[in-house]
């Protein structure tokens, strides 16, 4: 085997541009286990980490959507084996692809602790979505509490926005309206009504004017900007949940009178509870969770650079990384 492997580095704090180099293939302690990664998803976390609006500790190989198969195993784990395909559990730290090296790289280390061990019908691809699904699971069933026959908006179409959809379809809403932009008509907009949305409208007046008419009891705001964030304030129902997610750079011109006046409770919540996991992982086994329909693209990572492009331009949902390639 050689010593060293292609990895997409994040090389310097601030807007340094991300970089394949070579990079030593990692070593494992006892309690460990080294991946050889299948594919790794790019989330939006590693596009603000790439021009440095997200904080991470360079220099750092980015990566934490991964999934792939046992290539060592620490003198101490005795739980897996060489070719067990595996996956994300539980978080760890420091955390993969932000404080530590992540998966965007033929190789990863990981403590076994945080992994286990994948159904044999669920592939690498599904599979690099474990870390993110547990967000939308978190946020419709605990942040927002979500009740049967509640009437949902989400605004943001992104992979996120849309598995919070589809959740909260699962959680038995009544009316799921997603919000995008003409940005989004060509692909996540259709997507969103493959996965449970009643309406998917270009966000503006119009779809304003339908939604107050039969305003949500919850408003999932997933994209971060601040005309969404100060509409969900202004149209979620009297006493409705604003749940917020998404990472903005404002400002956000909030009515507060209507916050205070009509007692809407807005809640934020970043990242998920990893023991929704297992429920997560059943219904994508059920055919529920369409995890495999925000999987849109898998790309060499050598063509990281086309990849990103493709997200900001959102000609993609969720876009893996194969290293193999």
């Amino acid at each position: 085997m050689s010593e060293t492997m292609s990895a997409l580095v994040k090389p310097e704090p601030g807007d340094a541009d991300l970089e394949l180099r070579e990079v030593p293939i990692p070593e494992i302690g006892p309690e460990e286990v080294r991946i050889r990664i299948a594919a790794c998803g790019i989330c939006g976390s590693d596009l603000h980490m790439r021009d440095g609006t997200h904080p991470c500790d360079p220099p750092v190989v980015l990566g934490h959507e991964f999934a792939g198969t046992v290539d060592a195993v620490g003198a101490d784990v005795d739980e897996f084996a060489v070719g067990d395909r595996v996956g994300y559990r539980r978080s760890w730290n420091p955390f993969p692809g932000v404080d530590a090296d992540g998966g965007f790289a033929a190789y990863m280390r990981a403590p076994a602790s945080a992994l286990w061990t994948l159904p044999d019908d669920i592939g690498f691809a599904e599979a690099t979505q474990f870390e993110t699904v547990k967000g939308p699971m978190t946020w419709v069933h605990e942040t927002a509490a979500l009740e049967p026959g509640e009437r949902v908006v989400v605004s943001g179409p992104g992979p996120i926005g849309l598995l919070v959809a589809n959740v909260a379809r699962m959680a038995g809403a009544s009316s799921v309206v997603v919000l995008g932009t003409e940005a989004d008509e060509a692909v996540r907009l259709p997507a969103a009504l493959e996965m449970g949305a009643d309406e998917a409208l270009v966000f503006g007046d119009e779809a304003l004017s339908r939604i107050a008419a039969d305003p949500p009891a919850v408003w999932f705001e997933a994209s971060g900007a601040a005309p969404a964030v100060e509409a969900a304030v202004d149209h979620v129902a009297p006493g409705g949940r604003v749940i917020c997610n998404a990472l903005g750079n404002g400002p956000w011109d909030v009515d507060m009178r209507r916050v205070a006046y009509e007692s809407i409770d807005i809640r934020g919540r970043w990242g998920g509870d990893s023991d929704t996991l297992p429920d997560a992982v059943d219904a994508m086994r059920a055919g529920d969770l369409r995890v495999d329909r925000v999987v849109s693209h898998t790309l060499p990572l050598s063509e990281w650079e086309r990849a990103f492009e493709m997200l900001e331009r959102k000609e993609g949902i969720k876009i893996l990384l194969d290293p193999s390639q």
